[in-house]
């Protein structure tokens, strides 16, 4: 598939993504998330991981929530970071982790996301897993994500698993990639947790 069809069918899918999250009343996207994160605790990676690259939620778009997922996991004593962009540049879009400690401690970006900007920033070989955000998946491993390419740049560098959080209803077989999106380990629903291939 040439990269201006790929990008069309990719548009196609963020769209259907985006109208299906906006239709789930608030309370079911509450359970759905709550589902996601108890089955993101009992993952084999996730339930041994000393440190976890989490990303807060954009409750309002629709995002599974995290929040208690992130929780948890400070409560089992391990350490939380969160991803702080340090290019806006859409040519080289960067971001890099930084330690969460607690909701107080985090400032809002110019896009409105939620970041641990004061706090000490992670070496990306500390970590033992990525949990990232989709708007959907294919079971493949590839993943529709806003498009902004900061997610795929920063795991073209990460060694761990990297998992990703989606509605169940935002699975499906396969979506578009391009040559340099990076695939996930596994993908959690509210339905189950999928291993790719």
């Amino acid at each position: 598939m040439g990269s201006s069809a790929a990008s069309s069918s990719k548009a196609a899918c963020r769209s259907r993504f985006r109208a299906y999250r906006h239709s789930l009343p608030k309370s079911s996207q509450q359970a759905r998330s709550a589902l996601i994160a108890h089955r993101a605790l009992q993952h084999p990676v996730l339930a041994s991981a000393q440190t976890v690259h989490l990303y807060w939620p954009q409750i309002e778009q629709g995002e599974v929530d995290t929040r208690l997922l992130i929780a948890a996991l400070r409560i089992r004593g391990a350490t939380v970071a969160l991803p702080v962009v340090t290019s806006y540049d859409p040519e080289t879009p960067t971001m890099e982790p930084h330690r969460y400690d607690g909701p107080d401690a985090l400032t809002t970006s110019q896009w409105g996301i939620r970041e641990p900007t004061t706090a000490p920033r992670l070496p990306p070989e500390a970590l033992d897993a990525v949990v990232v955000p989709a708007l959907g998946a294919g079971r493949t491993g590839h993943r529709i994500g806003h498009g902004a390419g900061y997610y795929d740049a920063f795991l073209a560098g990460i060694q761990c698993p990297t998992i990703g959080l989606v509605y169940h209803e935002c699975l499906l077989p396969t979506v578009p990639s391009a040559p340099h999106d990076v695939a996930l380990t596994s993908i959690i629903t509210e339905r189950g947790t999928f291993a790719v291939d």
